[in-house]
């Protein structure tokens, strides 16, 4: 059943709590509007152009001062090349030359083979060691016979040691082992009489078993175990002594016979060196007596290569005459094509004049682009600056006018409004009138009378009033119990809970 709205009318000023916060801020905002705030940005607003612009622009102006400088500097560079200035006539005076034959002048060869054809090629330098190698005798000879020798009567200084270890005598010798034995032994005595038996006797000691059957048994047996240890270390380490003496017999064992039989293996190499040495020697006498009779064939080649190589030098000559007429004919027409290719280079040459001036800009126009980036960079490196300046100019202003609309947020106003307190319509239309940019919810302000609803996301509505105001009657939500399911539409101004209005409102 619907009930009557009670119509109130709420004050035009702000509420008692946002009161003093508003007056603080108006007075910052004051403050700073009188000390004129926000200033403007004192600096330069535009960046200075980089070194590598002006650079660039100072020596584009150079060269468009210069006029036709550059122009002319190629035209005098074509103009040499047309002329001919520029080309060497090395090539010309060469090609005359052939034109008019090539003297062969004298064979230096002839006389040389002369003398070979005549059997006037002397001796050669090798021949006299060549004789002397036919009685060549080896150093090395003798030493090798006494090495032998020696081998065959030498001791070889190992053989006595391992013939004494090979013997067995070294079994059992170890003059450390009683000492290591008995350094084990100590440290199993010592763990028994300062961690075993003391832990026994402590752990009987707190029991109340001292002197107990059960004592007596516990320090038997961690005795017979420590004894047993001991004598195990014993048995080990004589039996791996033992173990390792009968190894090292047997290992002298097999090296005494491998010296023996490396002895022999020696005395032998050294025979059979013996005989290599000697038949090198004689092989050595044998290839120098070859080689005299090899020199003595080849004296005899040389003499009849030199009868044929005058015979080639005659015929060279003829073939030359012919090879000085087709020269000739070659030069000419090498004449007559080196002067159609001066001419295609002079014209060529010609044509350059132009794109030389364009290309005397093309440096400064590739520093420009350099320039124009870097003047780029300064410019946004200094619009960042003036942003930053404008922003710190303005964001104390900002903040002020923000908190003065949070602090003055409410929507008060001169209207009358009605409140309904029964159906969810009614409710709902109350609660759309009176929720502004922020409400004071906080349920310590509050007397909370009945839950008369809950919003779609499940948060309950309240009938209540203000304690400072018991006689106006509200529909909401109490700011505890938002902020558990939103944190983020609560605020907290002066130590009381405030639902900011549109947030809460866009998520119920």
């Amino acid at each position: 059943m619907a009930s009557t709205p009670k119509e109130t009318t709420t004050k035009t000023e702000p509420w008692d709590g946002a009161k003093p916060y508003i007056e603080k801020y108006l007075k910052q905002a004051d403050e700073l509007y009188s000390a004129g705030k926000p200033e403007y940005y004192k600096g330069d607003t535009v960046a200075d152009q980089s070194k590598a612009t002006t650079d660039a622009l100072k020596q584009q102006e150079a060269i468009a001062r210069g006029g036709f400088g550059g122009i002319k500097t190629a035209q005098n560079t074509v103009s040499n090349i047309t002329s001919g200035n520029k080309f060497s006539t090395q090539a010309n005076n060469t090609l005359s030359q052939l034109q008019n034959g090539v003297s062969l002048g004298t064979n230096p060869a002839a006389a040389t083979a002369a003398k070979i054809a005549s059997g006037q090629n002397g001796t050669a330098p090798g021949t006299s060691t060549l004789t002397a190698g036919q009685n060549w005798t080896n150093a090395a000879l003798g030493a090798q016979q006494a090495q032998s020798k020696a081998l065959a009567s030498g001791n070889n200084p190992a053989m006595d040691y391992l013939r004494s270890t090979a013997s067995g005598a070294e079994v059992g010798n170890n003059p450390y082992l009683d000492q290591m034995v008995a350094n084990q032994q100590t440290k199993i005595a010592d763990q028994l009489k300062t961690v075993i038996n003391p832990q026994i006797d402590s752990q009987a000691a707190s029991l109340g078993r001292m002197g107990s059957g059960a004592y007596a048994s516990q320090r038997n047996n961690a005795e017979s175990t420590a004894a047993n240890a001991m004598a195990q270390v014993a048995t080990d380490m004589y039996g791996n002594q033992y173990n390792t003496d009968k190894d090292r017999q047997m290992s002298a064992a097999g090296q005494y016979g491998n010296f023996y039989n490396s002895d022999q293996q020696n005395q032998m190499q050294v025979n059979a060196n013996l005989a290599n040495t000697s038949a090198q020697q004689q092989g050595i006498r044998t290839d120098a007596a070859n080689s005299l009779n090899n020199q003595y064939q080849f004296d005899k080649n040389l003499q009849m290569q030199g009868l044929a190589l005058q015979n080639d030098i005659y015929q060279s000559g003829i073939q030359n005459q012919f090879q000085n007429g087709t020269q000739k004919l070659n030069a000419a027409n090498s004449q007559f094509a080196n002067q159609n290719a001066q001419a295609q280079t002079q014209l060529q040459g010609a044509g350059m004049a132009g794109d030389m001036y364009g290309l005397s800009y093309l440096p400064s126009q590739y520093l420009a682009q350099i320039g124009a980036q870097k003047d780029q960079r300064a410019q946004d490196v200094l619009n960042a600056d003036i942003q930053r300046h404008d922003f710190n100019q303005n964001q104390p202003l900002a903040n002020i006018a923000n908190m003065i609309n949070l602090a003055n947020g409410g929507n008060y106003s001169n209207t009358t409004t009605p409140v309904y307190n029964n159906t969810g319509g009614q409710i709902a239309g109350g609660i759309t009138s009176l929720l502004g940019l922020l409400s004071m919810c906080d349920q310590r302000t509050k007397i909370v009378f009945e839950c008369v609803g809950k919003f779609p996301n499940g948060i309950p509505m309240y009938r209540f009033a203000y304690k400072d105001n018991p006689d106006e009657v509200f529909v909401g939500p109490l700011a505890q119990e938002v902020e558990a399911v939103m944190p983020d539409a609560v605020i907290e101004i002066g130590g009381i809970k405030h639902i900011i209005n549109d947030t809460f409102m866009e998520a119920a």
